[in-house]
């Protein structure tokens, strides 16, 4: 193995790692490719600062059997998350902002709104105002804290009424996760527009009340924007990418790059492999900046090979700092990564397994009893609508990176590869 990353490399078994197990987790993935599973696949594995690990299988879309490369661009989509959340800390060491601050103070346009009641045994049966619902007053403000730990109680199609899809549709549509067209993108439609669209509607919940999956890290894209008066992807630029030392990442790919960027394949009807999305065909080729940029992830999110992730997580789990460049505060990034779950809302989430928290952008394990493979308490991490997922093993000094480019692969109930790898990964430590 070369060198990769930037970072040194080490033999597994001089990191604690027995080698033949770990080549049984990389036999998995390669079977995994034969079978169809996925189009292609890359992990990587570091320990103790050093590389023990990295390989890819496969290729970049999987009718044309084009090599996948070590350098392949993958979509980090909802992966995009820690990246955002990353910057919102480094912004609050710097005082621009502090977590609890309501958001209002820089989007006014979230002001004054209500919050949809529970319905009434007869209008629940009736129907009478079944479309906007019986409404009260939001107890108290969202605040930046409410939108990086995802407990906003912002709508989305999983917390409202179904008679409410359509005055949601318009704040989703053309994101690629709308209702009535998806995997669709809209470039007419800009990443504000849809932002200030939900603005307008009733939360579904008091700010704090529940963790639910909806659009709080695109509101936060918002907030940031307006607060530096910089672009997300400027900011990842300046910010991230610039101190790690990452080059050619980003919400766009230039043309010159498009050779890297992985196919994007959706799931057939007979459970097949579909290449939907080629790079002469995607609206994410391009020379200049457009209007999709979301910090959520959609329209694709950040584009970042395996070798930038790499060091993004290097950093965090080197306590903020990389190769002399520091990023966060090791403070920091504990406090961004602890479980700030609680009794109000539940100390677990519902789209990660049974044992996990949230933090700030990272989901957390809280317990290893009553869950199904090994791991340690404190973890993090999270993972991308195409199949992508990383974690960040403190008490290991150990962190692991799956990609692939399947949209809405971990929907498939037969698809679990990304689990394989990290089970592996935690049965071949001694």
């Amino acid at each position: 193995m070369t060198d990769f990353a930037n970072l040194p490399v080490a033999e597994p078994a001089s990191l604690g790692i027995d080698a033949n197990r770990l080549a049984r987790v990389d036999a998995r993935m390669a079977q995994a490719v034969e079978n169809g599973e996925v189009p292609g696949v890359t992990t990587v594995l570091i320990r103790h600062g050093h590389v023990a690990h990295v390989s890819s299988h496969g290729y970049l879309d999987a009718e044309r059997k084009n090599p996948l490369p070590i350098d392949a661009l993958f979509r980090m989509y909802s992966q995009t998350k820690p990246v955002t959340a990353a910057l919102t800390m480094q912004l609050q060491e710097e005082g621009v902002f502090y977590v609890d601050e309501p958001i209002t103070k820089w989007l006014p346009e979230f002001e004054n709104r209500q919050v949809l009641a529970p319905f009434d045994p007869p209008n629940k049966v009736r129907g009478e105002g079944l479309l906007m619902g019986q409404t009260v007053p939001m107890i108290r403000q969202i605040t930046i804290r409410d939108l990086l730990t995802m407990t906003s109680g912002l709508p989305s199609f999983g917390n409202i009424p179904s008679a409410m899809f359509p005055l949601l549709e318009p704040a989703w549509s053309g994101t690629e996760f709308g209702i009535t067209n998806p995997g669709v993108v809209d470039t007419s439609v800009s990443a504000e527009q849809r932002v200030l669209q939900m603005a307008q509607l009733p939360n579904a919940r008091q700010p704090g009340a529940a963790w639910e999956y909806a659009a709080d890290f695109d509101v936060l894209t918002l907030l940031l924007e307006r607060a530096t008066g910089q672009n997300l992807d400027a900011l990842f630029q300046e910010r991230i990418f610039g101190p790690l030392g990452v080059e050619g990442c980003g919400f766009y790919c230039p043309p010159q790059d498009a050779d890297r960027l992985v196919t994007n394949h959706h799931w057939s009807e007979d459970g097949s492999l579909n290449p939907v999305e080629r790079p002469e065909d995607s609206h994410k080729v391009r020379e200049s900046l457009g209007q999709q940029i979301s910090g959520n992830g959609l329209y694709g999110g950040v584009l970042m090979t395996p070798a930038a992730y790499t060091r993004f997580a290097a950093m965090l789990l080197n306590g903020g700092d990389l190769d002399g460049e520091r990023v966060l505060g090791r403070k920091t990034i504990e406090l961004m990564t602890a479980n700030h779950l609680g009794a109000i809302c539940g100390t677990e989430i519902d789209l990660a397994g049974p044992g996990f928290g949230f933090g700030f952008g990272y989901a957390v394990r809280n317990r290893i009893a009553g869950t199904a493979y090994p791991g340690s308490v404190g973890t993090y991490g999270w993972g991308g609508a195409a199949g992508t997922w990383f974690f960040v093993d403190p008490l290991e000094n150990l962190a692991g990176l799956f990609f692939t480019h399947v949209f809405m692969y971990q929907f498939n109930p037969a698809a679990y590869l990304e689990t394989d790898f990290e089970k592996g990964v935690y049965e071949a430590l001694v």
